[in-house]
This record gives C-alpha cells, sequence and structure tokens, in this order.
C-alpha cells in the first residue's frame, strides 16, 4: 500500500507516465524523490523549488524522446548515449526537470571513468547497480495501482 502522501506526485506525474503505459512501455520513478517520499521528508527543496523528478524505463531514448515530445516544454540530449534523455515541464509547481533513463548496466575499465553502458529491460538489473539500498528501490508509475519496487529489502 503506497501512503496518501505520495499522491500529490502520483497525480503530476500521472500524465506523463499514461504516456508510457499507452506505449507499452513501464515508467519508474527512483533516486531522491522516492527515497524522500518513503522517509516522510519534504519534496520541496529548502527555497521551495521542487525538486527533480529522476525515473527509468524500459523504453530506449529514441523511443523517449517521441513520448516526451507535445508533453515536455524542452528536451535534451546530452546524456543520451548513456541512455539518458532530460526535459523540462512547466507544471503546478512552477519548473520541474525531468531525467529519464533507460534501465542500464555499466561496465568500468581500468583506462577510463566512463562506463560502458548496455541498455536492459529489466528494472531489478538496474536497481543492482546504484550506490544506496535506498537509491535501489523504485516507485511503478505505470503499473495499475503504483507499486514500489525493493529488490534488496
Amino acid at each position: 500500500m503506497i501512503p496518501a502522501r505520495f499522491q500529490p506526485v502520483l497525480d503530476e506525474l500521472a500524465p506523463l507516465s499514461e504516456r508510457f503505459r499507452a506505449a507499452g512501455h513501464r515508467l519508474y520513478l527512483v533516486g531522491g524523490t522516492v527515497r524522500d517520499l518513503l522517509s516522510g521528508a519534504a519534496t520541496d527543496a529548502p527555497g521551495g523549488e521542487l525538486f527533480d523528478f529522476d525515473a527509468t524505463t524500459d523504453a530506449r531514448p529514441d523511443e523517449i524522446k517521441l513520448l516526451l515530445r507535445g508533453w515536455a516544454d524542452a528536451i535534451w540530449t546530452q546524456g543520451e548515449r548513456f541512455g539518458t534523455i532530460g526535459a523540462k515541464k512547466h507544471g503546478p509547481h512552477g519548473d520541474r526537470v525531468y531525467e529519464i533513463t533507460t534501465h542500464r548496466v555499466e561496465a568500468y575499465h581500468d583506462t577510463s571513468r566512463k562506463p560502458d553502458v548496455v541498455f536492459g529491460d529489466q528494472i531489478e538489473v538496474d536497481l543492482s547497480r546504484r550506490d544506496f539500498t535506498v537509491n535501489a528501490m523504485a516507485l511503478e508509475l505505470t503499473a495499475d495501482s503504483p507499486t514500489l519496487v525493493d529488490p534488496h529489502g
């Protein structure tokens, strides 16, 4: 059961998650927003600005860009080779930045600090590469009922 305090965030993300769901993809909220919602911490930054949203999906970067067109006010692709597409959307709380990344596995080599990235389809594999247990949790937004995915706990 997802706590009621999650509802404003779920409501804000509903139009985006519905785009992914209608296209046959899953979309998961990850990172600091999930951590803050689970801990009961405020999801607003000290200056009153809302935190950005980080998400992961089984959609590939080209598909993410298509799904964001017509919804986002701006889209950027600097992180596309790592599977990340950025977007900005003006909403009820001002501008919000979204970073949506294709599920991935990373491999590092001694010759570079940058990883080799392989895109994947499984949320559990993506979560296993994250640095902290709390960062290895995700909230599925495209399920009939939002679902917490916690492979370590």
